[in-house]
């Protein structure tokens, strides 16, 4: 039997990520990995022939380089030289920009060969590359702070500036994000100015609580999270405008802009996986080759746990992220092509089948860390997205018009207040009705496996070509 290559690929990927997933659990010194690995080497040569054991064996590979790589990380960050739990007087630079909330703001520090998370009052504000001296007690992490690759933290200590620093191109990037935001600010009232911020940037430090929790019971948050979703618009618009002058300033552009965009809305889990992604697809079809989506969505997991591996196990936004890309690349068209739904106008069906599809796969996940899932959130989703590409770039146009004047900014603010002011009263009236969502907290976990696995046997037996995402 002939089998693609790209099988044996998909396996040693799968068996990679699996290894990683689980690899906290084992513990592994050199010489287990040399016997593990003169074993496969013995098995292999017994067992090649069958193609089949072919792709175990790889997926086993693949396995034990995961549990490796974790072992690896492990015994890196084992040797991280910190004073715990000890008043410590430091000195160290904020290596991304500050995540400010009302009353909070933290802070990513470098110091010496560790990273290091400052949690401070809201006043006085620190910017990206400002060096610090600080007086206070080292924590040991939460647990949720690994995928960040951070070893410590400091809570309310004694902070004063001493110099300023950090890359200079970067420093540019995040002064123009907080531009923006001001300028954005300043065009519209609340809550237009925070959610206009949330579209376009993910800055969620204003939000009203009320309206986040609208956005959460009707499943609707992912438009202020800035994901694949934002990137593929912005990427779209950005390739039309350049597509008009040139091929290649298309391509290059968009690769351009899915950098700056990257950076300006803090390099979180999603948008680095969005950007890599489209990234590659960008790459891809420059050079006429068919996209092999499987490959894809795993090669990018791959290299985001290549360098951070916690991501894959403690990052809910990873986890989130991914699942909900797989949901719409495989699951949405057999979600289509069912025959309850044939009925529906294909605009509207398209929308349904992707929001209902990303919802299953991730409602294990909002279960076991949240509690809640939206019952309602397919419906809103189809009244909304059809205006959101708009919205974002007439906020966008906004932005750009209160650069040059404000007045000029109100003017276009005007058309963009509309489709916010749409999509605020279409969230919020829905999630007034009271089973718009409903609350299961659960600790128990051996039945997601058994989830995950009914999803994709029903991807098998209704198996159709993964949708194109850009």
């Amino acid at each position: 039997m002939i089998m693609g290559k790209s099988k044996f690929v998909i396996s040693i990927l799968i068996g990679f990520l699996f290894g990683v997933f689980v690899g906290d659990l084992f513990k592994i010194d050199y010489c287990y990995f040399i016997g593990l690995l003169i074993g496969f080497l013995a098995v292999a040569i017994f067992l090649w022939r069958d193609i089949y054991w072919r792709l175990v064996i790889l997926a086993l590979l693949g396995f034990c380089l995961g549990l490796t790589h974790m072992a690896f990380w492990q015994i890196r960050q084992g040797n991280v030289s910190l004073v715990f739990d000890k008043e410590v007087n430091i000195e160290a630079t904020i290596i991304n920009h500050p995540d400010f909330s009302a009353s909070q703001a933290k802070y990513l520090l470098s110091y010496q060969d560790a990273k290091i998370e400052l949690q401070l009052g809201r006043y006085p504000e620190f910017q990206y590359g400002d060096r610090l001296k600080i007086k206070g007690v080292i924590k040991k992490p939460l647990e949720y702070l690994l995928h960040r690759n951070v070893q410590g933290q400091i809570f309310n200590g004694q902070v004063q500036k001493i110099g300023s620093g950090g890359n200079i191109i970067v420093k540019n990037i995040y002064q123009t994000r907080d531009k923006f935001e001001q300028t954005l600010n300043q065009i519209f009232p609340e809550p237009l100015a925070s959610f206009s911020a949330g579209l376009i940037l993910g800055s969620k430090r204003n939000i009203p609580d009320s309206l986040s929790q609208d956005f959460n019971r009707t499943g609707t948050t992912h438009i202020i999270a800035v994901s694949g979703y934002n990137v593929t618009i912005l990427i779209v618009y950005i390739g039309l405008v350049l597509g008009l002058i040139s091929r290649r300033l298309k391509i290059g552009g968009s690769l351009a802009v899915i950098i700056v965009f990257v950076l300006m809305t803090g390099a979180t889990a999603s948008v680095v996986r969005a950007g890599i992604l489209a990234g590659l697809v960008i790459f891809g079809r420059a050079q006429g080759r068919r996209i092999n989506m499987a490959i894809l969505v795993l090669l990018v997991a791959s290299v985001m746990v290549l360098f951070n591996p916690y991501l894959i196990k403690y990052d809910i936004s990873f986890q989130l992220s991914f699942l909900a890309f797989l949901g719409l690349v495989y699951l949405s068209p057999v979600i289509s092509n069912f025959k309850m739904v044939q009925p529906i106008p294909p605009f509207i069906r398209q929308t349904f089948a992707e929001t209902f599809s990303a919802q299953l796969m991730v409602l294990p996940i909002l279960i076991y860390y949240f509690g809640q899932a939206s019952v309602i959130s397919p419906i809103v989703n189809v009244l909304i997205l059809w205006i959101v590409p708009a919205a974002m770039l007439l906020v966008f146009c906004s932005a750009l018009a209160g650069f040059v004047s404000l007045s000029l900014g109100y003017i276009v603010g005007l058309l963009s207040g509309l489709a916010l002011r749409y999509i605020i009263y279409i969230v919020q009236s829905f999630s007034n009705i009271f089973w718009a969502s409903f609350q299961i907290k659960t600790s128990e976990w051996w039945w997601m496996p058994i989830y995950f696995f009914a999803i994709g046997y029903l991807m098998y037996i209704k198996r159709t070509e993964p949708k194109e995402i850009l």
